[in-house]
């Protein structure tokens, strides 16, 4: 067994502390989600759980789930899924400036959700979602589509495209009762443009509040799942983040834009010492071939044979050369 990548969730509150490694194991990739301690085991099981409440609630032939290969306290293994997700699709799209192929695939991503879950016998929350998410029974608009299952993580980044498949790759918080499909859209949103790939300036390439008006989530109903995903948010690392203290400890992180524009200031220093050293070497040619035809003249050969004459008859340091050397003077002065 070889460890490709390993995550510690180790800053949040004890009971979800959990490693999530992608394992090479018999010539195959899996994904092994293991509990950090004895607290954190029963989160174990209920991914195991929400396993089964996804995959019970999935119409046939839509989104599909990774194959959960073996479930043994404390870890539960799922097959590796090879593939890009929604959300490298969009970055990608943006990266190209093309716009409208970046609301194609978020309208794409909504129809896939949409159309992967069966509806809901009633649109209630639960108790266990009022919990989590801080919201009471009938405060969430009824109309639009709603999920029959709190399946929170079927975000952009857990989305991954296979061939002409769609997997579910990670179900890790899923909860009993129904959402709006508009709330795990909006965390995709929020997190792609707000969080992640802020500083790209994507902001400048389309507006937060324009994607949302895209998707028909209205100002209140934005705000309403905001306060909803920062219960959550508590929910997971404690109403006051005692457990962050892995910031202490960060390394030094650069945005990717920041990188890109380093690299391409050293690619622009490059480009400019290599036209400088081109043009050294142009001068540097030019150079010899000047003493090459200096060199080769009749003239130079002619005072080559003068100065060996000289130097014979007047050899360096003897009272003949200075006396020469003396005669020459007043030519040397005009």
């Amino acid at each position: 067994m070889n460890v490709i990548f390993a995550r510690y969730n180790r800053h949040r509150l004890p009971q979800f502390q959990i490693e999530t490694s992608i394992v090479a194991l018999n010539n195959a990739k899996v994904v092994v989600k293991k509990a950090l301690g004895r607290a954190s085991e029963a989160h174990i099981r209920a991914i195991s759980d929400g396993y089964d409440l996804v995959r019970g609630s999935l119409n046939p032939g839509g989104l599909l789930l990774p194959n959960r290969m073996a479930y043994e306290k404390p870890a539960i293994t799922f097959e590796y899924i090879e593939g890009e997700s929604i959300d490298r699709l969009l970055l990608d799209a943006f990266r190209a400036g093309n716009r409208d192929a970046f609301i194609a695939i978020i309208d794409a991503y909504r129809a896939l959700i949409e159309k992967a879950f069966r509806p809901p016998e009633a649109r209630e929350t639960g108790p266990k979602i009022a919990e989590v998410f801080g919201v009471q029974p009938g405060i969430l608009a009824a109309e639009g589509c709603w999920l029959p299952v709190g399946a929170i993580d079927a975000v952009f980044e857990n989305i991954i495209r296979s061939g002409n498949k769609h997997y579910l790759i990670d179900i890790e918080w899923v909860f009993p009762g129904a959402l709006p499909v508009d709330f795990v859209l909006y965390r995709s949103l929020f997190y792609f443009h707000q969080v992640k790939y802020f500083e790209l300036g994507i902001d400048k390439r389309i507006g937060f509040e324009e994607l949302l008006a895209h998707c028909g989530i209205k100002p209140g109903a934005a705000k309403l799942f905001r306060e909803m995903d920062e219960s959550f948010q508590s929910y997971v690392y404690g109403p006051e983040r005692c457990y962050k203290f892995k910031e202490n400890y960060l390394k030094r992180q650069v945005p990717l834009h920041s990188l890109e524009k380093t690299i391409e200031h050293q690619r622009d220093v490059v480009r400019k010492y290599h036209g400088e050293i081109v043009g050294m070497r142009g001068e540097i040619a030019e150079r010899d071939r000047i003493i090459g035809e200096i060199v080769n003249s009749f003239g130079w050969r002619l005072w080559q044979k003068i100065s060996g004459a000289i130097a014979f008859v007047c050899p360096s340091g003897s009272r003949r050369r200075r006396a020469f050397d003396r005669l020459l003077a007043p030519l040397k002065s005009r």
